[in-house]
């Protein structure tokens, strides 16, 4: 390869098209071509675009050294007549055909749009055919001097005419002349012998699925589906493919749908690739359905996922069956402000809304996944998200199929199984593994049976091919695959032939003449180099095109490519796939499209000579990039750029851009993997002289692209060698690099845990690009609060309907300070330093009134209304704030809401309005978190929704536990530490306070979490939630001296509510605190204690007075506290009772019966009326019962009996 020349980048665009097609640059002399019998003479040097002249010799010289029998480029008859049993045609009266969807396909074109009839324009005239009682094919093809001559190669022939023994041509010149007996071996009569257990076992996990969802419709429908998840394993040619196929029938007879997605080596860095097949595969299923069905369909999905809709019909195109013409236009995936990670859960929660819609429609559904070895991770990512989707209502059967002998315990599918397994019982999915083995002597037997079973006498004793079998046996090891190459080699050799309508076979001979099959490749390729050399030929390009392809596009590099390599290529690519999909090489997929029947058999053509070379697909990948039209290659972009990228060892800036443009589609698709590696390989092709000057956009767009998406990876330190070798350079101005200086924030707040230094450094920022907001110093807290009042005030006098009607920010410079102002906004709340914080958000609002309304503004709203309500419990303008926000978020639709609604009803309106209002929102913004890709917010909310308003509205343990249980698995796949370190921390504190109190009951050290582990060490709410469980537990357990140790120790400065300023969920932690300090007042009389009740008392005062309707019997509560340590027993009698009246109105179940509790206790310590207090007593006792905190309940009964 030294000495090779490369071709010029920049030559004329390679458009020489398929038949009847428009062509760009087309020379006026170039003839249309049909596909057909109808030849036109190859282009002359003259007439191919610049970029093939200049490149034809050197490839032709140096480049592609063809193998000995690929020397000649013109076919003689000589070449038509060798032998090739794989191609023979069996005797026979029937006329060969040509499958018309190879030659009409669907909507195939290449340099041109697609057409939108779904028909092509070219034709195909067939002659009708007949084949001689020998079997033997004659072959009419035209000489050099474009005379005809016979298939001997000696005896001229008119135009047309014929030998006497043999038959016109089935398709061009291509037929099959050799006399083995290849085409009589019935092989599609094999079905799936020797796996009985096997099949029995997959129809098994198959009725459970269909046991699972009868039990689901009687049931409550919240129970858990109870998908199948089916692994089978072994090596290739095993048989798992069509072992899973057995099923198809079952699956069929009960109106299921089975549909099949198959992953190739060659497509290994196509994202979603098998998924997308099987999708498209069911979307066509529906192609049949009434049109109302469709429609129905379709609204249900545009309602349902919106633009998710448009960015899955991206990916597969046969969901624009369910699409109306007037939402063809519609609005388009977008993701510009959403952070790298969300994009990943947002495709997760498309596909899960799909496979619901699709299945509420047709059930079962049952996914097939083939060579999952070779799937990459958002595909696995898919199939775990799919398979563990606890709220679909349809139980789903997903069975996948890989090679055992290619998965170790370094593999990603390895490793993806290990987590299945390990979470298939809390996501209520089964897991069955089927790892089939090699046949044994007599399976072998019962094979070879079978095939030899065709048009002669049926061979019914086993005995009669045993010595046969077992020799089968031992070149194959009873590799099903194998074994049937091995026969099909037996005939093409003529060591196993038909005599007399008798199967005869010399085991002596077929042992001295064969060797073992233990590599398939030789079996498979010794009938392919029987086979013409443009066949030969053909078979490669279309193995480099990957597991399937189109059959235009395989015409186009046919005519464009081939022709350096053979001159005289036979152009009638129609006819020789008709040829190779007889002889079982390819079968046609769907219209216009074919695949290879294996992929043993792809890569035994990929390797059949020493053609394909990595410099050979090169030239392949660019032919295909500088001749498809734009809408093809966007079609075929990973495909084509995994050609460029094998073979290239050049420095060009174009294909650095294309693998730029494929970066960024992986991107689009959360394919963050195969992403990564299109950006590796797109700055190998920039020329390192010239990246930093010429071309200095395109590699800081890589170099930014690459970070982003190893940051998503968790690849930290590779994502920092990427951010640093540009902020090293000088060539870059602080605004052009603001991306990856967002980068490196992002990881010193959320991975390094320094939310210090990320504010140090994102301030820094500011400054370098002209935005210095804090001058020299830090603000004080003063200064901070004069800001935000400012701010609002220059609010109060904006009407909402302002910024409905407001303009869009469009200055790249004020959206670069608004992001960054809105991370360090992050990161200085998560560092404690609040006002700083509302510093932020203040200067967020201010670029938005000045320069117009960006996506992030709706949640620094309602950001400054939280601000407002900590800092002057303002009511009327927090509330203010939350509408202003939700104009503005309604305006950008569901970007961002899952953050704008929790912060809005989190920190204000859950003060402003009653608690229960804020169930609906709360799910409201998990839904469009959800849909959003926003699984942070999104599990906030839900976690908001089902634990912390319930618990503290007072509803039953039981129920919420029930519902924890239920939201427990969207939790855990969030993978969100903070949410999950506060469901598990107040989910064991729920079971504790069930429990009956003692000091282990105290302790957060349970099923759920233990408080002495290790296992969220580092998340910063860590300490503050563990504070709030704690002191529930010991409030309602009446350990009030414990409480009160904790408080005036390790946790004073670390409460819930001082390290969660604002948070609703800190007013209840506040209260309790409250009734700790006025117990330990009245049973110690000690004045420190009395001192800090009060505090707390006059605290809620305030937010009561201030209008909040939720702590009204808090401050009723503590105001019957303070009077009865003041003695003022006839007030306190009368603040008690209306307490109590008040939570049990309002059904707080845990008020009402701690409540009473006091009262009794009150009743008896200070008026000595033990009647009275054992009657409320025996109120706090039911209550309790009711609430669910039975243990409690039973330890007051025994208090009772004391008294």
């Amino acid at each position: 390869m030294s000495n090779t020349k490369i071709p010029p980048a920049n030559g004329l665009k390679i458009l020489h098209a398929l038949a009847n097609e428009d062509v760009e640059n087309r020379p006026a002399s170039t003839t249309t071509e049909n596909i057909g019998f109808e030849q036109t003479e190859a282009p002359s040097s003259t007439e191919l675009p610049k970029c093939v002249q200049a490149s034809n010799s050197a490839l032709k010289s140096d480049l592609v050294k063809l193998p000995a029998d690929l020397e000649s480029s013109s076919l003689t008859s000589g070449d038509r007549g060798a032998s090739s049993s794989i191609v023979s045609t069996v005797a026979s009266s029937k006329p060969s055909t040509v499958n018309p969807a190879i030659v009409q396909p669907a909507s195939e074109t290449i340099g041109g749009e697609d057409a939108d009839d779904g028909s092509d324009a070219s034709t195909l005239v067939l002659q009708s055919t007949t084949t001689s009682l020998s079997g033997s094919i004659s072959i009419v093809t035209e000489d050099s001097d474009g005379s005809n001559v016979s298939s001997d190669g000696l005896t001229p022939k008119k135009p047309g005419s014929v030998d006497s023994d043999a038959t016109k041509p089935i398709v061009g010149s291509h037929r099959n002349d050799s006399p083995s007996d290849v085409n009589k071996l019935d092989v599609n009569s094999l079905g799936v012998i020797g796996r009985n257990q096997e099949i029995s076992i997959l129809r098994r996990c198959f009725q459970r699925l269909l046991s699972s969802d009868d039990e689901n419709d009687s049931c409550d429908k919240q129970s858990v589906s109870q998908n199948e998840l089916v692994f089978i394993s072994g090596f290739s040619g095993i048989g798992k493919s069509t072992l899973a196929q057995s099923l198809q029938p079952d699956v069929a007879s009960i109106g299921g749908i089975y549909v099949e997605g198959k992953y190739a080596f060659s497509s290994i860095d196509e994202p979603y690739s098998g998924v997308a097949q099987a999708f498209g595969d069911l979307c066509s299923k529906f192609k049949s359905c009434a049109p109302e069905v469709i429609s129905s369909i379709g609204k249900t999905i545009r309602d349902s996922m919106h633009e998710e809709a448009n960015m899955l019909m991206e990916l597969i195109p046969e969901l624009c069956i369910f699409q109306h013409s007037e939402d063809a236009t519609t609005s388009t995936y977008y993701s510009g402000a959403n952070a790298a990670e969300n994009d990943h859960e947002l495709w997760k929660f498309a596909f899960r809304m799909l496979t619901r819609i699709l299945g509420s429609r047709f059930y079962p559904i049952v996914i097939v996944l083939d060579d999952l070895q070779w799937a990459d991770i958002s595909s696995l990512d898919i199939l775990d998200c799919l398979i563990s989707d606890v709220e679909n209502p349809r139980p789903l059967m997903i069975i996948g199929c890989y090679r055992s002998n290619e998965v170790d315990e370094n593999s990603m599918l390895f490793n993806r199984i290990r987590t299945l397994q390990e979470k298939c019982t809390k996501f209520g999915f089964r897991i069955t593994d089927i790892e089939l083995q090699n046949f044994d002597p007599d399976v072998v037997n019962k094979m070879i049976m079978t095939v030899l079973s065709s048009d002669i006498k049926s061979i019914n004793n086993e005995s009669k091919t045993r010595d046969l079998a077992e020799v089968c046996y031992k070149r194959t090891l009873g590799n099903p695959f194998f074994v049937i190459e091995f026969i099909k080699m037996l005939c093409t050799k003529g060591l196993l032939e038909t005599r007399s309508g008798q199967w005869v076979w010399n085991v002596k001979q077929i042992e001295d003449e064969t060797i073992s099959a233990g590599n398939v490749t030789d079996l498979l390729q010794a009938p392919m180099r029987k086979l013409p050399h443009d066949m030969q030929l053909l078979l490669q390009y279309a193995a480099c095109l990957g597991p399937s392809f189109t059959f235009s596009t395989l015409k186009f590099v046919w005519k464009n490519h081939a022709i350096l390599i053979l001159e005289s290529a036979d152009p009638d690519v129609a006819g020789i796939l008709h040829v190779l999909e007889e002889a079982n090489l390819l079968v046609t997929s769907r219209p216009g499209e074919l695949e290879w029947v294996h992929d043993k058999v792809q890569g035994a053509a990929l390797s059949l000579s020493d053609l394909v070379t990595p410099w050979f697909q090169f030239g392949l990948g660019v032919c295909l990039y500088e001749g498809l039209s734009e809408s093809r290659l966007e079609k075929q972009l990973f495909a084509v750029v995994d050609l460029i990228n094998k073979g290239n060892m050049t420095e060009r800036f174009d294909l650095a851009a294309l693998n730029l443009r494929a970066a960024k589609k992986a991107r689009k698709m959360a394919a963050f993997q195969s992403g990564e590696r299109y950006v590796a390989n797109g700055i190998r092709q920039l020329p390192e002289d010239e990246m930093w000057t010429t071309s200095r956009y395109l590699t800081l767009e890589l170099y930014s692209l690459g970070a982003e998406m190893n940051v998503t990876l968790g690849n930290i330190g590779a994502a920092e060698k990427y951010i640093r070798v540009v902020l090293d350079r000088k060539e870059y101005s602080p605004m052009e690099t603001m991306q990856l200086r967002m980068m490196n924030v992002n990881i010193l707040e959320s991975v390094e845990l320094r939310p210090a230094d990320a504010v140090s450094y994102a301030v820094q920022t500011l400054r370098d690009i002209g935005y210095d907001f804090v001058r020299s110093k830090k603000l004080s807290p003063a200064e901070v609060l004069a800001v935000v009042m400012k701010t609002g005030k220059r609010l109060e006098k904006l009407p909402v309907d302002h910024f409905e009607k407001a303009g869009y920010m469009e200055d790249e410079r004020q959206i670069g300070i608004v992001n960054m102002l809105s991370r360090l906004q992050i990161a200085a709340y998560n560092g404690s330093d609040i006002f700083f914080s509302f510093l932020c958000v203040c200067k967020v609002i201010e670029l938005t009134v000045d320069h117009g309304i960006y996506v992030l503004s709706a949640a620094s709203f309602a950001s400054l209304g939280a601000a407002t309500m900590i800092t002057k419990n303002d009511h009327a303008l927090s509330l203010h704030l939350c509408n202003i926000a939700f104009s503005i978020q309604k305006r950008f639709g569901i970007r961002n809401a899952a953050e704008t609604i929790h912060i809005s009803w989190g920190f204000v309106l859950c003060i402003v309005h009653p608690l229960y209002e804020a169930l609906n929102p709360m799910l409201e913004g998990y839904s469009k978190g959800m849909r959003e890709g926003d699984t942070k917010r999104a599990t906030f909310n839900l976690l908001v929704r089902y634990m912390f308003l319930p618990y503290i509205m007072g509803r039953p343990l039981g129920s919420i536990l029930n519902k924890l249980e239920k939201i427990e698995p969207q939790l855990e796949e969030s993978k969100q530490t903070k949410v999950l370190l506060q469901l598990r921390v107040c989910w064991q504190m729920m079971i504790n306070l069930q429990l009956r109190p003692s000091e282990a009951a105290k302790k957060l050290e349970g099923e759920k979490y233990s408080q002495s582990s290790d296992s969220f060490a580092g998340v910063p709410s860590k300490v503050a939630t563990e504070n709030l469980a704690t002191g529930e537990l010991l409030l309602f357990f009446s350990d009030h001296a414990a409480r009160t140790k904790l408080l005036m120790g390790k946790e004073k400065g670390n409460s819930y509510t001082e390290q969660l300023k604002g948070y609703f969920v800190g007013r209840i932690e506040t209260f309790h605190r409250g009734i700790a300090w006025f117990a330990m007042a009245r049973q110690t009389g000690d004045r420190k204690f009395r001192s800090e009740a009060i505090k707390i008392k006059k605290q809620i005062s305030k937010w009561s007075e201030a209008g909040d309707p939720n702590v009204k019997h808090y401050d009723l509560m503590l105001t019957a506290e303070l009077a009865a340590l003041d003695k003022k027993y006839d007030y306190a009698d009368k603040m008690y009772k209306q307490a109590i009246s008040h939570a049990v109105g309002n059904d707080h179940l845990h008020h009402a019966a701690l409540f009473h509790e006091r009262f009794a206790e009150y009743r008896l310590q200070m008026r000595n009326d033990r009647y009275d207090a054992m009657r409320h007593m025996d109120q706090a006792i039911w209550y309790y019962t009711e609430w669910g905190a039975v243990g409690k309940a039973e330890q007051l009964k025994n208090v009772v009996q004391k008294w």
